[in-house]
């Protein structure tokens, strides 16, 4: 813009000349600092204690759920796996929500992914909500067994009602779904009876008979009448004590038997059939020296009859032999 004046041209003097800048500039809402429009989601930067969140101004902190970026002066929300967090990305989680737990590489880390289930050689450790090693105790399970109020047929053909139970019982204990397993399902007077199996060195049986009826029962989306606990034995009776082995085997007992028979048979026959028969096929053949006494006894003491009969019974041998010759 140039100005000039007779009265200032008269004296010989230069004019004047103005530059004139015209700007237009938005106006931000009243939160903002700095902003790329006028509503209150459009702000770039805040006003003092205000931090920005989602472009906008209305927080004086980061809600749970999020995180403090300090290279852009803003809360930006975590990342979906976490319930609550220190940084961007699923391995910053410092909390994590129901039925998830965090798995950091050392349990003194403050940050580490959150976990449906828990890496193997871990277990579920309830106060904490974090995947802890077990100490050195041998860890017992035991079984948490669940009779609903739903049909036996109708519940055992709805997976996702089984499903549903499952993911249940471990939020209700306080465990990953890796601590705890479906380990029967059966009807019970017509009723969904299921047995689950629990595997944490963290909850002993004791807390589990702790928790409350009504706990179970508004915990399910079917109605539950009964729970009950359960230990390993309880479930797995011992094994029938296996019979004392023989002192000999069953064939050489069978053996024995036989050879006892062969010779209670063998002996009599011997004895009343066959050294009969040698004894009255065998010719009596006179000794050298015969003792004239046994003679005297024989020949002149014998009754008669009996020396006819001999006597009868030699000739008719000689007779027969005579005819073979």
């Amino acid at each position: 813009l140039r100005v000039s004046s007779p009265s200032a041209m008269s004296t010989g003097s230069a004019p004047l000349v103005y530059q004139v800048v015209v700007a237009h500039q938005v106006i931000c809402h009243e939160r903002c600092r700095s902003c790329f429009g006028p509503t209150e989601s459009q702000c770039l930067r805040c006003r003092a204690p205000l931090v920005l969140f989602e472009g906008k101004c209305e927080l004086t902190g980061c809600p749970p759920d999020a995180y403090y970026e300090w290279q852009s002066y803003q809360c930006r929300r975590c990342h979906g796996s976490c319930a609550q967090c220190r940084g961007p990305g699923s391995t910053a989680c410092s909390l994590c929500p129901a039925l998830a737990f965090l798995a950091p590489t050392a349990w003194e880390d403050a940050e580490g992914p959150c976990v449906m289930m828990c890496p193997v050689g871990t277990f579920a450790h309830p106060p904490s909500r974090r995947c802890r090693r077990p100490p050195s105790v041998v860890v017992k399970t035991f079984y948490v067994r669940l009779v609903f109020r739903e049909p036996y047929e109708r519940a055992r053909q709805n997976s996702s009602l089984q499903e549903s139970i499952i993911n249940t019982t471990a939020f209700v204990l306080g465990l990953s779904l890796s601590d705890v397993r479906p380990f029967s399902a059966s009807s019970n007077n017509k009723r969904f009876q299921i047995t689950i199996e629990v595997v944490s060195p963290f909850l002993p049986k004791a807390d589990v008979d702790r928790v409350s009826i009504d706990s179970w029962f508004g915990a399910y989306e079917v109605p539950v009448d009964l729970v009950t606990t359960h230990t390993w034995d309880e479930l797995h009776p011992p094994m029938p004590a296996f019979p004392d082995e023989p002192l000999l085997p069953m064939w050489a007992l069978g053996l024995i038997a036989s050879g006892g028979m062969t010779v209670l048979v063998l002996i009599p026959l011997y004895l009343f059939y066959f050294r009969r028969l040698a004894n009255t096929t065998k010719r009596y053949r006179a000794r050298v020296g015969i003792d004239p006494v046994f003679l005297h006894e024989v020949v002149d003491e014998a009754p008669a009859w009996v020396l006819r009969r001999f006597t009868a019974k030699a000739e008719g041998a000689r007779n027969q032999l005579d005819r073979m010759d």
